[in-house]
Formats: C-alpha cells, structure tokens, sequence
C-alpha cells in the first residue's frame, strides 16, 4: 500500500479504515486528526498465542515537522492492556518491516498503552538500548482529554532529553550510523569478487562500527560471514593450529551445516593443515555454494611484536596460519575472503616476520577508515541535532571539521557536550560563542578520548607517535629527517586522517590532537630562544617546588604522625628562621600553594629525613639531590643574568623529567 508523501494538513486519508478499530480507539483517532494527518490504517500484529495489537501511520502536521524534524509517517501501536511488555516494542518492528521500504519515520514511533504507568516503564526500558528509536508513550486516558500543546510537550520530554551524540560503543545498528555507505559498499563488491580487504585506523575511528553494518549488509542479502575478535582471550590465547580449528567450526556453525563438526583432537600441530583443507572442503560442499567473509577484527592482537599473547607477539604462529589460511584460499578462492581489521597495517606490509615470509605481504590492501569530510559532518551533526531541538550555524560544520579532523566519534562527544550545555527552550541554535565556550570547558574530557585514541600508538606503533610528537612542536626539519627514514609510518599517519601532506610539507589534520600532544611533550621542544628555556625552567621548578611541598607533607604524616610534622619541619629549618615560622602550623609550613619555606629549605627537609622519602625516589639519594640542588641553582638571579647555555639547558630537562616521573605516583 502507498504511502500518502505530500499532504501535511491535520485529517483523514480517504483510504483510512478507521471502522477496524474499537470505539474507544476510533475516538482517539478522530481527536489526533484535529492535530495529525492519519494516512493508513494499518493492521493486526499478533505476538505469541494470545498477544494482539493494532498499529496505524499518521504523519505531523508543519508545526511538529519543523519542531522535531519529522517529515515521515510515524508508526503508532495501540496496546489496551493494562500491563505494558517489551512484546509491545516487537509489535512495533514488526510494523516498521512491512513498511520498510517506504517513507516511515525509522526514528520515532507512539505507543498508546492502557497501563497508567507506561511512561516510566518505557524509559526504564529503553535505558538498556540505547541505540532504539524515540518512542513516545500516551494513555488511553490522557488522549482522550488531551489538547495539542500536551502532546508537543511529550514530544519536547521525550525528544530534548535524548543525547544522540553520546554514544561510546561501537554503533549496531544503522539508526544513528552516518557517513560510511561507500566504504562498505566497497568492502561488499571486493569480497564479492573474491579479493580479501584490510581495513585500518585509530581507535574510535569507527572500524567496529563499519564491521557491524558489513554484517547487517551480507546478512540482508543472504551472504555468510565469521567474525573473530583478536583481542578476546578466546581468540589470541589459542595456538595457531587451535584457532584454525576454531575458524573452522565457526565457518560449520554460520553455514549451518548439518555434517559432523570439525574435531579439535584432529587439529594437532603437524596435521592441522591437511586437516583444515579437508573440513573447510566438507562444510563448503554441505550446503549451496556461497562464499563466506571471514573478519578478524584487532588483527593486531595476534601479530607479531604487538600480539597479545607471547605465541603470537614473539612466535611463529602468524606465520603458519596464515600460511595454511592463504594456501587453501590460493586453491580455493570461491570459499572465501578474509577482511583483516585493525590500527596498523604493518602485518600486511612487512615482506618478513620473524625471519620468515610474510604469508599476507602484498595479498592485502591496507585502505582505511576515512575521516567524515565537511558535508558528512553537517549530515550527521544537523540530523540528530534537530531531534534534540539543536540548531547550527553553518560554520559550525566546518569548526567541528577543523578541530577534530572529521573523527566522528571525537565530533559526537564534543557535541554532546553542546548539547548538555545549551540552555534555554528549546529549539535552539548553536552560534560560535557557545561553541568556543564548550570548546574550552570540554578540554580535559576531549583529552581524556584523545589519550585514549593515541594510546595504542604510544604503546604498540612509537615511530609514528614520535613523528607527531616532532611535529606538534613544529620542529619540521626533524620531522622531514625522521619521515626520510620511516615513510610507511608517514603513509599510516596520512591514512589515520590525522595528518596532511601538501607538496613536501606536513601538517595537522585534527588540530585537538595537536594541541594535546603539543602540551603533553611541551617540554619536548626544541630550538628555544634564551627567554623560552627562562620561562620552563621557571615554570618547571615553580611546579617541582609545589609537589615536593604536598609531598613533604603526606610523607611525613604516615611516618610520624599529623602532631609532630611541624616539629620535624622547624628542625631542618636554620635556626635563625625558626623563630619566625614558629607561628605557622604543620598545614601551613608546607601548603603547596603558599608555603613560607623556600626550596633550598625542602631539599635540606628531604636529606635530613632521607629514611622517610627513600622509597618514594627508589632509594637514589645523590641522584635526587644533585638534581635538586641544580635546580635550585638555576633559580638564583645571578643564573638568569647571565644566561643559560645549551648545555645546561639539557641537563636540567633531564633533571627534572627525573624528579617529575618519581613524583608522579603521589
């Protein structure tokens, strides 16, 4: 049946069968048509023995279409009885199949329950989804005496309140999934070509997400596929013969195959091959011919020198799975493709591993996970904003793209950010002021992702997080010198989005990384001016001399006591100044902030009691007051008259990323 796609005045579609209703919802009905237009009147679904519900479709009239951006019919399900179920969800994606391929609203539906405490149940429900539709819950009672205005303001309570930004996990479903149709379409034609893929990007880039929608993709059109994820204990614990085995049953349990299941027993080391061509023939000829997508998702989690576990990250079993997997595809090739997901393509690029050939080498393109450009950034930012009643500027977009580089998830945190900080009725319009505002307030939460998208480079990839480390501090002769020697790491960065490369010169695509990694290693910078290493050194012994005063403090606290502090603190005072601090408390003496001790004083406190802090500096004494004590030196006002050289200037950086590392733990 077609849908009625133009009319937006409040009615009835003459093809509406309201008389297949009951008389109280037939009442309801002639009520909603004074605000809606009613344009099909649906049918029956029936769950289960006894489950039976009615759904019609009614699209919003201009006003709720502009407020809520609903410009689709909405699926509405009456259910009279008195106890609201989950089954009554189910009614309703039961209705939305029927309609799928029409203009139904796949973002918000209605309920109108006979339960008097439908509205509460519905959010407690939904709580544990948080990637279902908008559903918007009524009584019988509250519409049959309803007005316009009431049912708006449950729209504003159920809509406004949502955050369809802030989702953290991989997205499952294509509601809220934005952006990446052309690459997965690209990953569907290569494996239905028989070619394998890799797919490679940082952490949050959306690589599981995409994984989950080429699943939803094969699954819709009858396709197989196997999914492994690497980083599993379950996966990357195995021995290479044992995860053969492992692929093997799980490519007869997703063909569903009716023969006798491949036994681990017959997997030893020395057979496991022949074995494997021998089950994986068996599974193939059991049912209609079809090829299945193997997906091995943090591939780098059983590779070499990143792998998980020792068999993998120091071994050979790279090698020989992959080896029995390529050999059998090499003869087989209408069985099936592999798609390799992961950070790093370095798996796939290096011609050896571990004194042997790569068995992936050159067999694997190593594409990546594309950050959003500006026109996908505005798709996805202005569509979910307009459910939450959030307007933008039109450089909004382009902010969002600049700061972020076009990293979807970094661009939803942010603007759940937004969205929590709006005030005001809503709908409202995001300007710049606001953005720069949040921008500046949401720091340390965006540093907090940021440190988690990088971490994996820092710890697993360090050539490539040494290159952005150099050129956040615009050191771009090193950066060229260090990218002469390690241009794959230059082609990751390049694929990750996160840098550009224009002609022969390098730069920032995500500005907030830089910023991040820029203030992170601000002490990495090189080709300072005289004032600048002033400025650290004075910057640094200012924050040394405020943690070692909140050091002293709790140290001396657990060693002696909180009531004899101030007596060990006076006793490593000369004894002409003790009189004077005498008059100060324990807390005072040694405040962080405001302290009357200098620090010639706490280095002479920290010797004198060097029982007390030698398991907080690893029992290293003339290392610490060496340190200490130039440190201090470089304080003194006839230092700074004349200078600091070079020299010095990097042995006190090494001083105090000393002292700063030991203390970090307190």
């Amino acid at each position: 049946m077609d849908l009625d796609k133009t009319k937006s005045n409040a009615g009835i579609h003459k093809n509406f069968l309201i008389e297949r209703f009951g008389e109280r919802e037939r009442h309801i009905l002639r009520r909603l048509s004074g605000w809606w237009y009613l344009t099909n009147s649906g049918e029956e679904v029936v769950l289960g023995a006894n489950a039976r519900m009615n759904f019609f479709l009614m699209k919003p009239t201009t006003s709720f279409a502009e407020g809520f951006n609903l410009d689709r019919e909405i699926i509405c399900v009456f259910s009279d009885y008195e106890n609201f179920e989950p089954r009554t969800l189910d009614a309703m994606d039961s209705a939305a199949r029927t309609y799928q391929n029409l203009r139904v609203e796949s973002i918000c539906r209605i309920v109108v329950s006979g339960d008097p405490d439908v509205e509460e149940k519905i959010k407690d429900l939904l709580k544990n989804d948080p990637e279902s539709p908008i559903v918007i819950p009524f009584t019988y009672d509250e519409l049959d005496g309803c007005d316009e205005d009431f049912i708006k303001n449950r729209f504003r309570k159920f809509f406004y309140t949502r955050d369809l930004f802030g989702f953290l996990s991989p997205l499952k479903k294509d509601l809220y999934f934005f952006g990446r149709s052309d690459l997965i379409l690209e990953q569907i034609n290569r494996h239905a070509s028989g070619e394998h893929s890799g797919l490679f990007g940082l952490r949050k880039s959306g690589k599981t997400s995409v994984i989950y929608a080429i699943e939803r993709r094969l699954k819709s059109i009858g396709s197989y596929f196997v999914s492994l994820d690497c980083e599993s204990p379950s996966v990357h614990q195995l021995r290479w013969n044992e995860l053969l085995h492992r692929v093997a049953l799980l490519y007869h349990r997703a063909r569903e195959s009716k023969i006798k299941a491949p036994s681990v027993e017959q997997y030893d080391e020395k057979n496991c091959a022949d074995q494997f061509w021998k089950d994986m023939h068996r599974i193939y000829e059991s049912k209609k011919s079809s090829s299945t997508m193997f997906i091995f998702d943090e591939i780098e989690r059983i590779s070499p020198g990143t792998g998980s576990s020792v068999h993998w990250r120091d071994g050979d079993d790279f090698v020989y799975f992959w080896q029995t997997m390529r050999a059998f595809y090499q003869r087989n090739p209408q069985v099936f493709t592999y798609l390799l997901v992961g950070t790093n393509p370095k798996c796939v690029e290096s011609p050896v591993l571990n004194g042997h050939e790569n068995p992936l080498f050159a067999s694997v393109p190593d594409s990546y996970v594309p950050p959003f450009d500006v026109s996908k950034v505005r798709e996805m930012v202005r569509k979910l904003g307009r459910y939450m009643g959030l307007k933008f500027d039109e450089q909004i977009y382009t902010a969002l793209c600049d700061d972020f580089g076009g990293h979807p998830f970094l661009i939803r945190q942010f603007c759940s950010e937004l969205n929590r900080q709006c005030r005001g009725d809503r709908p409202i319009t995001v300007r710049k002021p606001l953005y720069l505002a949040v921008k500046k307030d949401a720091q340390i939460k965006i540093a907090e992702y940021l440190e988690m998208i990088l971490a994996v480079l820092r710890d697993n990839f360090a050539d490539e997080y040494d290159l952005l480390r150099i050129l956040a501090a615009d050191d771009f002769e090193g950066f060229n010198e260090f990218a002469n020697n390690n241009p794959s790491a230059v082609r990751h960065l390049i694929g990750y989005g996160v840098i550009l490369k224009d002609q022969s010169r390098y730069a920032f695509n995500i500005e907030s990384i830089k910023a991040h990694v820029s203030n992170k290693h601000k002490y990495d910078r090189v080709n300072l001016s005289l004032e600048d290493m002033r400025t650290e050194i004075s910057v640094r012994r200012n924050d040394l001399e405020t943690s070692l005063r909140d050091l002293a403090y709790k140290v001396f606290v657990l060693s002696l006591g909180k009531s004899k502090v101030k007596d060990a603190v006076l006793s490593s005072i000369p004894s002409s100044r003790r009189e004077k601090l005498s008059g100060y408390t324990a807390e005072a003496l040694l405040d962080a902030e405001h302290s009357p001790l200098f620090l010639l004083d706490i280095i002479e406190l920290i010797n004198r009691n060097w029982e007390m802090f030698e398991k907080v500096f690893e029992g290293r004494k003339d290392k610490v007051m060496n340190a200490l004590r130039d440190i201090n030196e470089s304080g003194r006002p006839d230092c700074h008259a004349k200078g600091v050289t070079s020299d010095d200037f990097t042995q006190l950086r090494l001083h105090f990323r000393f002292l700063e590392s030991q203390l970090s733990g307190w």
